[in-house]
């Protein structure tokens, strides 16, 4: 039976029937509340994830060997970069570059005789702290398994 506000009725006697109904009724709109909720909330968390996939800088290569960066928002002073290979398995930063220095070529970011090799980049100021999280991982070569 759904809520009735209107219940009681003035000056009749209690049973319990009508009041199980009433309160199975309160129960029904609070659920339905909660899925409302649960259903809000996940809207908001896809939102969420697509706002973070905007703010985080995008690091592209092209066919002729070239490196861009895509960034929504103030750009940092320097773009660190960071690299790893099978000469060196650890990321290290292993150059900066000003905005206006992007795009970039694959000489200086490669290391020389690797077999592969996995870059990303991350803004910072021009002390090199870091102001923005990191990009995606771009991978050339046959990158083994971790």
């Amino acid at each position: 039976m759904p809520y009735d506000p209107n219940f009681p009725p003035d000056h009749q006697a209690l049973a319990g029937a009508p009041w199980r109904n009433q309160f199975q009724g309160l129960k029904a709109l609070i659920d339905a509340q909660a899925a409302q909720i649960a259903a809000q909330q996940q809207q908001l968390d896809a939102q969420a994830a697509l706002l973070n996939q905007l703010i985080l800088p995008q690091l592209n290569h092209d066919d002729q060997g070239a490196w861009s960066v895509s960034y929504i928002g103030t750009l940092p002073a320097l773009w660190q970069v960071w690299v790893r290979s099978d000469l060196n398995n650890d990321w290290s930063n292993t150059a900066s570059y000003t905005p206006a220095n992007f795009p970039v070529n694959d000489i200086g970011l490669v290391p020389q005789g690797s077999q592969w090799c996995q870059i990303k980049i991350c803004g910072s100021d021009s002390s090199n702290n870091t102001l923005t999280p990191f990009s995606n991982v771009v991978s050339l070569g046959p990158v083994p398994s971790p």
